[in-house]
């Protein structure tokens, strides 16, 4: 018995030992150095070639990156200026390794900053240009709460493009905007304006172009510190990520030999060209709206001594539109029987008039209006955040109110045949969108459909206006996100009634032509005179004086399209009589107009131009912020400051004759206190 025990005893003891063997041999081969590629400790960093700092490289002669601890990234012309200088990676931790990354092709350049982030910069030379083109793309490696930003110096030159602002400084370089989401917003609340395009050209020819799916956030000028910063992040809201993706920043920049070089180049490669113009007679004839004029005291009456009035006093039409206040509340899509007893018939004397009418329409319903409570059951209304329950918002005209969710193709349908029942029961022809912008949306909401940023909101609010008038294409919208390609008119938001840059006069040149060079070409300027806005009340209308408001006709004589409600009649007779002279004359180049509407479907150029247009290099031009050009050879220099009855006016090089005055003149050169009463209006074409 005790041999048998001693002998199981050692079988034991044997494979223990053997188990023992086997852990140890398994735990070295684990800790073994990998000698696959002849290093001689096998260590992570020997594999990798680690850069010592600060690095250098380029590409080709434009471009060369300096990698430390503040990295710089640094662009030059053809011909060898610097025109730019940018701190790239900024917020990088410090002592971070960095390497090389695998690089495609000799047009690239490619590093990883060691389990943060990855950097790779790719030219681009396309044969039919001379602008260079290079792709830069920061992809973060760590978590989603990473930021990625990158700043670009705004001294070096001039800044056109961009977005609406709230003063519209031309050039740009005067603005100053927080960081802040690069979104659709009111220009009113000092936000990035209504109509925008992630486009920036430069007077010394360089320009950027940010990708639209990056969850972008951008700074102008923030507290005059002369930069334009491009930041990507995923925060609580506005930007959705739905798949927990990192965060990356990709944008174009390019660098050609001018201004109108880069432009060109770049709006013809990122940007989309109308598909058609919008109704022709648009061009030649103003229109009418009730806002400004009535407010929400507008009615049946009102409306037709108001067509009537327009008539009388000889003055020329498109169309006629009701604005706010027509239904029994506000979000219902039918007349307000008190307030229009008898609409059809209304809108029958209007035809026999001449007119078109439109009606002003919205996405909100207050939550009295019949329609909000309908679409709530129905499930049209975009909803709290992880809810069935529909989101509360507020507007202007209600504290709190229901939204369409336009991601809903089911509520947009719904939407489209109320405005199709106007058409049918009523004979109305189309309609004036207001808002759509991002900041009447609650900060967290779930849409019916996944979408990436609220500017899908914005850009699915145009397209639904735009299905909802396909045949007379008259309506008008006032915000503008990648809608470049919709053939309708684009509006300016509400104009205060002064003489300043806030929001008043000076700001419609340059809005105009910002409009233009990010691609809407069918700019509608605010009503004549602006809003005559009253402080106390919005239902309060005080009239512009009559030199602002003869002014500011002035100044829209020659722009794409025109827009009266306060009415000239309401002044004497010789307001009246300048009007319509100035009105007349338009009158004389609405071909023109019309012509160069239908370029920008093939080329995306704008209607009215900078004068930098046709003199790319000439500071002057570059800086001019009251004229314009329509097309290439029609400069428009109108008086825009109270008291005046001359101006300096500048024409850039080549022969142009004085059409007010007669003669010919040469540029460049400036023409000192040149005289324009009341009722002139300097304008020169050259020849």
């Amino acid at each position: 018995m005790s041999n048998i025990s001693g002998r199981w005893l050692a079988l034991i003891m044997f494979c223990v030992v053997v188990v023992v063997a086997v852990i140890v041999g398994v735990m070295v081969w684990k800790l073994a150095p990998d000698d696959d590629d002849g290093n001689a400790d096998g260590s992570a960093d020997a594999q990798r070639a680690w850069l010592t700092l600060p690095f250098s490289a380029s590409l080709g002669d434009l471009l060369s990156l300096r990698i430390s601890d503040s990295s710089t990234l640094t662009v030059k012309s053809a011909s060898g200026e610097t025109t730019n200088i940018a701190e790239i990676g900024t917020g990088t931790s410090p002592n971070s390794k960095v390497a090389r990354c695998d690089v495609s092709s000799e047009s690239d350049l490619c590093f990883e900053w060691e389990g943060e982030k990855d950097l790779r910069i790719t030219r681009h030379q396309d044969a039919t240009s001379d602008v260079e083109c290079f792709n830069v793309t920061w992809t973060a490696r760590s978590c989603v709460s990473q930021v990625l930003k990158d700043c670009y110096d705004l001294e070096h030159a001039h800044w056109y493009g961009g977005f609406q602002d709230y003063n519209q400084y031309w050039p740009l370089n005067r603005v100053q905007q927080k960081m802040a989401p690069y979104l659709a917003g009111d220009t009113w609340q000092q936000m990035y304006g209504d109509v925008m395009e992630r486009l920036f050209v430069s007077s010394n020819g360089f320009g950027i172009y940010v990708d639209p799916d990056v969850p972008l956030y951008l700074s102008f000028n923030q507290s005059n510190d002369g930069k334009i910063c491009l930041e990507a992040k995923y925060d609580k809201y506005p930007y959705f990520n739905n798949n927990n993706s990192l965060p990356f920043l990709r944008y174009a920049i390019c660098q050609g030999a001018d201004v109108r070089a880069v432009h060109g180049h770049m709006i013809g490669k990122h940007v989309p060209k109308p598909s058609d113009i919008p109704a022709e007679d648009l061009f030649s004839g103003p229109i009418w709206s009730t806002w400004a004029m009535y407010k929400g005291a507008v009615n049946q009456t009102k409306v037709l001594e108001f067509a009537q009035q327009i008539r009388d006093s000889k003055f020329p039409y498109s169309q006629l539109e009701i604005d706010d206040d027509w239904t029994p509340k506000y979000g219902d899509m039918d007349f307000n029987k008190e307030k229009f007893p008898d609409a059809k018939g209304m809108i029958s004397d209007l035809t026999k008039l001449g007119f078109r009418l439109t009606v002003w329409l919205h996405p909100f319903f207050n939550l009295d209006s019949a329609a909000g409570q309908y679409a709530a059951r129905k499930g049209y209304l975009l909803k709290a955040l992880d809810s069935k329950i529909p989101a509360l918002v507020s507007w202007w005209r209600g504290d709190v109110a229901f939204m369409l969710d336009v991601t809903n193709q089911e509520a947009v349908q719904w939407y489209l045949n109320n405005t199709q029942r106007l058409r049918d029961v009523y004979n109305v022809t189309s309609f004036k969108y207001d808002a759509g912008e991002y900041n009447w949306l609650p900060n967290a909401y779930t849409p019916s459909a996944p979408i990436f940023s609220p500017d899908e909101f914005s850009k699915l609010y145009v397209d639904m206006a735009y299905r909802s008038d396909l045949d007379v294409r008259a309506q008008e919208v006032r915000v503008g996100v990648r809608s470049q390609d919709k053939p309708i008119m684009f509006r300016m938001l509400d104009r205060q009634t002064n003489w300043g840059y806030h929001r008043a006069i000076r700001t419609v040149i340059p809005c105009a032509l910002t409009f233009g060079i990010i691609g809407y070409p069918f700019v509608l300027p605010d009503m004549i005179g602006g809003n005559g806005y009253d402080e106390t009340c919005i239902d309060c209308t005080k009239y512009p004086e009559p030199e602002l408001y003869i002014r500011w006709l002035q100044a829209n004589t020659f722009l794409p399209l025109v827009q009266f409600s306060v009415g000239p009649f309401v002044y004497n007779d010789t307001v009246v009589a300048i009007c319509r002279k100035f009105m007349d004359l338009r009158s004389n180049y609405t071909d023109r107009i019309v012509s160069l509407a239908r370029d920008a479907t093939r080329t995306g150029f704008p209607i009215v131009r900078p004068l930098w247009w046709i003199a790319p290099t000439d500071s002057d031009a570059l800086t001019t912020d009251s004229q314009y050009l329509l097309g290439d050879d029609l400069l428009v220099a109108p008086v825009l400051e109270e008291g005046l009855r001359s101006r300096d006016v500048y024409l850039p090089a080549g022969t142009w004759r004085d059409e007010l005055r007669g003669g010919n003149y040469t540029g460049p050169q400036w023409l000192k206190g040149y005289a324009a009463d009341i009722d002139e209006l300097p304008y020169f074409q050259r020849l």
